[in-house]
């Protein structure tokens, strides 16, 4: 008879909870009854050790804590900021934690890195705060990383804009990091409604991570509100839903800078035409800008240029025909294009060229590397070729 492990009842039911999974969606994972999962969790059952080693791997939880007398305190190490009709959202999923904690482990060895490597800290960390005027802000952003309306036009798609912006911030010494899975397991997606990105301050190796789920266009704004969050030195999680109205001053603040960043009042006003009607108008500027029509809405909104109402009917209507589209796309997808360029995008250009180069130089282990990358440490050499590194 298989020895029984003699795990801690409310250990398991908690760390079911924690991976938001029912008894029956558990029962389906582990092929196994929910009465016996109940069982187990009320304590009149013992699962068996390879049982239990089982239910460890499918919640996503060290096989240590089932044996725990009770749970472990888990603490976020960045501000949840997220808002969701005006009240923190205390809910976080555990693709999410998984996620926070790889990039966490990314950005603590590109500190070390950068410190060994006599690298300069990050010149802009800090040099604002919330206190300071909106435009000077955004023009202090702009000016760093050669944002002006020429270079802007020279991109012809929001993708080559995203491109444009993400080379530029990590050019200033920013890691830039964006992924829809937990590392490389497409089995875990991470969830656009939950959060659309998030930034580590840090002297040495600030860091933005986005949500690839999300639209280019979408995405854009998050790059530069994440931005903004390292220019007033804060951390935190965004979720950046423009229709909402939030009492957090930095995440207020940080939507302001984004907006004048990359739609400057003057020119937004000087493109808007008061004989059309807002849905032309908010089409017109968001290609100009190459941001999305949430976002160009909200810009109206907040420079008077539309009422409340008309700008709530306008985006609820918007939102229900980007989640149709992106359904569609959803459908439709049938490649993830390039393995090596996918892995540049999800670790960055500056990380990945850090941790590769230090591989091949012998000062850290392929394993470790591969580690870092989530790839397999065979793949080190061919994913230099992808970094022009030799």
């Amino acid at each position: 008879m298989a020895q029984q492990a003699l795990v801690n009842p409310s250990l398991l039911a908690w760390a079911r909870e924690r991976a938001q999974m029912s008894i029956d969606a558990l029962s389906d994972k582990l092929q196994s009854k929910p009465e016996r999962i109940s069982a187990w969790e009320n304590g009149n059952q013992r699962p068996t050790f390879k049982q239990a080693q089982k239910l460890a791997k499918t919640l996503h939880v060290p096989f240590g804590y089932l044996f725990l007398s009770k749970p472990p305190q888990e603490t976020l190490p960045i501000p949840d900021l997220r808002t969701i009709a005006d009240r923190q959202n205390a809910s976080l999923s555990l693709e999410f934690r998984d996620l926070l904690n790889d990039i966490k482990r990314k950005q603590q060895w590109y500190r070390e890195y950068a410190l060994e490597n006599d690298e300069s800290a990050f010149e802009f960390f800090g040099i604002a705060n919330i206190e300071q005027n909106i435009q000077d802000v955004a023009h202090s952003i702009r000016n760093a990383l050669g944002l002006t309306s020429i270079a802007r036009g020279k991109c012809r798609t929001t993708e080559e804009y995203l491109k444009f912006l993400t080379e530029k911030i990590e050019a200033i010494g920013v890691l830039v990091m964006r992924n829809s899975i937990v590392g490389n397991n497409t089995h875990r997606a991470l969830n656009v409604h939950e959060f659309r990105g998030f930034a580590i301050g840090d002297r040495y190796a600030p860091l933005i991570f986005m949500n690839s789920s999300d639209a280019n266009s979408a995405k854009i704004f998050t790059l530069i509100h994440e931005l903004a969050h390292l220019w007033i030195a804060q951390s935190g999680i965004s979720d950046i839903d423009l229709d909402k109205t939030t009492d957090n001053r930095t995440e207020k603040f940080c939507n302001a800078v984004s907006a004048e960043v990359l739609t400057p009042q003057d020119e937004f006003l000087r493109f808007w035409d008061f004989n059309a009607g807002m849905g032309e108008n908010c089409s017109k500027e968001a290609s100009l800008f190459k941001v999305s029509t949430f976002v160009t809405a909200r810009r109206a909104y907040d420079l008077g240029l539309v009422d409340a109402g008309t700008f709530y009917d306008y985006y609820r209507q918007e939102s229900e025909n980007f989640e149709q589209i992106r359904q569609h796309r959803r459908d439709q997808q049938t490649g993830g294009g390039s393995y090596y360029a996918n892995v540049r995008v999800r670790n960055g250009s500056r990380f990945s060229s850090a941790v590769i180069s230090s591989a091949l130089e012998g000062r850290i282990p392929y394993r470790e590397a591969a580690a870092l990358l989530n790839i397999n440490a065979s793949k080190i050499a061919e994913f230099s070729k992808e970094l022009g590194i030799r």
